[in-house]
């Protein structure tokens, strides 16, 4: 708002400052043109001679007056009249236009905006967390470098053979053995036994007579298409191709280093070395045999079931049931047909062919 009072005041000083110079020009305009154009020297003299009934005569750069009486020729003294006239040419001088443009200033609201918060809310602390980061330092190698090449060779460790294993097994010792025995569970007698049989049942569905059979019939319809209708061509467009540019790369080449090795060196070879290894006898153990024991088993026997006699006994009839059997009927159905005018024949019959073919 500020912006646009400060364009407007500085607008209606221009005006005003534009006003009285405008007003100068059109004065001075006004002034020239009442002046008068006759007698203007152009270099050729300006001499009066006097005319039949005193007229005065001006023209093609002579500013002559005939002077007398009616019908004397004597010729006047040279009297001069010099006459100035004053030509300003108007440079024009650029000046300041200012010009009013509106344009939309954008004014930011505030407004309150209500934001869920869950009650109670977590809240995040970050707890610094030591951590270890690596950081490349040169290392310098020395050249040639020593090579240590670990050779694997046989550590004897002296082991008694062979060596005893004592483990504790109490004498005599206890054999737990399941051996099955019945168990009585109480059964009612007579029990019920429920049994699900199964009974039909129809349903009727009401079905109207007769039913109407809706049959779709195609006819022409025209649509409008504006020829000739503008198609969009794709233009060409610059496309980027990124051109590959070789870059020496270099490659190491592997080469052989000497390692100073002791020839002949001493390399020991095991020797297989008899052992006498003692047999355990045979000791008397314990061996476990099954005894056959005698089990109880139960034998089903016949349990007497009360039924109802006599019980009813549900038999399907057969009831004959009407189907719909679908019949065509006709409907009349109204679609324009186009009929050739003699002025259509007159004109040609190739225009009415092609419609047709481009319609179907």
């Amino acid at each position: 708002m500020r912006a646009l009072l400060i364009v407007g005041a500085a607008y209606l000083c221009c005006a005003l400052a534009a006003e009285p110079a405008k007003k100068e020009v059109v004065e001075t305009t006004q002034e020239i043109k009442k002046q008068d154009k006759r007698g203007i020297l152009l270099g050729d003299g300006g001499h009066d001679f006097g005319g039949f009934g005193g007229g005065d005569f001006g023209g093609h750069g002579y500013g002559e007056e005939f002077g007398g009486g009616g019908g004397g020729g004597d010729l006047g003294g040279h009297h001069e009249h010099v006459k100035t006239v004053v030509v300003e040419k108007k440079v024009p001088v650029p000046y300041h236009v200012h010009k009013h443009i509106p344009y939309t200033v954008e004014k930011k609201v505030p407004y309150e905006v209500k934001v869920p918060v869950p009650q109670p809310y977590t809240v995040e602390r970050k707890v610094p967390v030591p951590v270890k980061e690596y950081v490349k330092v040169p290392y310098l190698v020395p050249q040639p470098y020593e090579v240590i090449k670990k050779i694997p060779y046989e550590v004897k460790v002296p082991v008694p053979r062979p060596y005893e294993v004592k483990i504790n097994v109490p004498h005599p010792y206890t054999v737990e053995k399941k051996i099955p025995y019945p168990v009585k569970v109480p059964v009612p007698e007579p029990y019920i036994v429920e049994r699900k049989i199964p009974v039909p049942y129809k349903v009727q569905i009401p079905v109207p007579q007769p039913y109407t059979v809706e049959k779709k019939v195609p006819y022409e319809v025209k649509v409008p298409v504006d020829r000739p209708y503008a198609v969009h061509v794709p233009k060409p467009y610059t496309v980027t191709v990124e051109k590959h540019i070789p870059v020496p790369v270099d490659k190491p080449v592997p080469y052989e280093v000497k390692v100073p090795v002791d020839k002949p060196y001493p390399v020991e070879v095991p020797k297989p070395v008899p052992y006498h290894v003692k047999v355990p006898v045979p000791q008397p153990y314990t061996v476990e045999k099954r005894i056959p024991v005698e089990v109880e088993k139960p034998v089903p026997y016949p349990v007497k079931i009360p039924v109802e006699k006599p019980y009813p006994v549900y038999k399907e009839i057969p009831v004959p049931v009407e189907k719909p059997v679908p019949v065509p009927v006709k409907i009349p159905v109204h679609y324009p047909v186009h009929i050739p005018s003699h002025h259509e024949h007159s004109d040609g019959g190739g225009d009415f062919e092609g419609s047709h073919d481009h319609h179907y």
